[in-house]
Formats: structure tokens, sequence, C-alpha cells
């Protein structure tokens, strides 16, 4: 499914990589993708935006944002997005790391001081969820917390100044967490 959804983005890209402006027929092409998609795949919805000469000139979306009773997806909806910026953090964290703006054995203290045992917490440890800070979603359901706007620094200082679930992991080890090259 993963595969599917990633070659219509592919496709998706270079069809508007090769026009100047959103066509008619560009968009009937980026709608006959999404709704294919959907269909193969059984997602219910899809939000896409697309950015031409760095400009927003579509957003759109397809299908059901709830199932029962039926509501139709919007462009303007928010959805949560669980764990899949989880990939997105560690990647800008590795480039700065590349940059020489942070290192990965960077101490939480050094940013966050008052977070619990933060000068022995590493970075590192974060991206590897070795830790010690408590998973602070360890069921598969939304907390009440997150369905309305929020501060990001409050809910960091909710859950990292909480005792340990257990010692930081990797302190001192040799485990291995590089960082990442476009090039």
């Amino acid at each position: 499914m993963r595969l599917k959804l990633s070659l219509c983005v592919a496709l998706l890209a270079s069809a508007v990589a090769a026009q100047s402006q959103m066509t008619p027929e560009l968009r009937a092409s980026i709608d006959a993708a999404a709704q294919k998609v959907l269909a193969d795949t059984g997602v219910p919805s899809a939000t896409v935006g697309v950015v031409m000469n760095g400009k927003i000139v579509l957003t759109t979306a397809y299908g059901d944002a709830r199932l029962s009773p039926k509501l139709p997806a919007t462009a303007s909806m928010a959805y949560p997005i669980g764990s899949i910026s989880k990939q997105f953090t560690a990647t800008a964290i590795l480039l700065l790391a590349e940059e020489g703006k942070l290192s990965l054995d960077d101490t939480v203290g050094k940013f966050f001081p008052e977070l619990t045992r933060a000068n022995e917490v590493t970075i590192r440890e974060l991206l590897s969820h070795t830790s010690g800070y408590e998973d602070y979603a360890p069921q598969d359901y939304t907390i009440p917390l997150w369905t309305r706007p929020g501060d990001p620094l409050d809910l960091v200082h909710l859950w990292a100044e909480k005792p340990l679930d257990f010692a930081p992991a990797l302190s001192g080890s040799t485990a291995t967490l590089t960082s990442c090259s476009p090039r």
C-alpha cells in the first residue's frame, strides 16, 4: 500500500513538475490518481496540496474524513498525524548534527535543563526511544488533550518532568545512530 501511495505521489510530482500552471488536464490527472489510490488501498480519505513556482495552486481532499456518520473530507480539516512525524523529526535532527549545530551525544539539559535527569539523557537516546521518558501514548487512541490547540513546550514539560520509566539505555554504550546525507 505504501509503495502504491509513494508511486502515486512520485507520478503526481513529475506531472506537476512538467507543468508551469495548473491546467484542467493536470487537475483531472491528480483527481484520477488520488481516487485510484483511495479505491486500491481502502484508505478513507486524503488531502492533496500542489505548489508550483512557489505558489499553492491546489488544495483539495478526497473521500470521507469520518465513515459513520459520513463526513466528507475537506482540505481545511486537521488530521491526527500520530507517529508519522517521527521520521521527519529524526531527519531534521540528523541534518542539524551533520551541520555541526548539535551532537547526537548532547544531553537534553543543553536545551531543556529543567527536564528529568536532563544531564543524563542524550538526543541519541531520545531518537532511539531509550531515554527512559514515559511513552505518553501507550495505547492506540487519541488523548483528549490532543484534540485542542496547545503549546508544544507545555506537552514536553507535562511528560518529560515525570520520573523516568527506566535508566537511559545508551549512556556509555556503543549503539550506532549516524547522521544522514541527502547527497
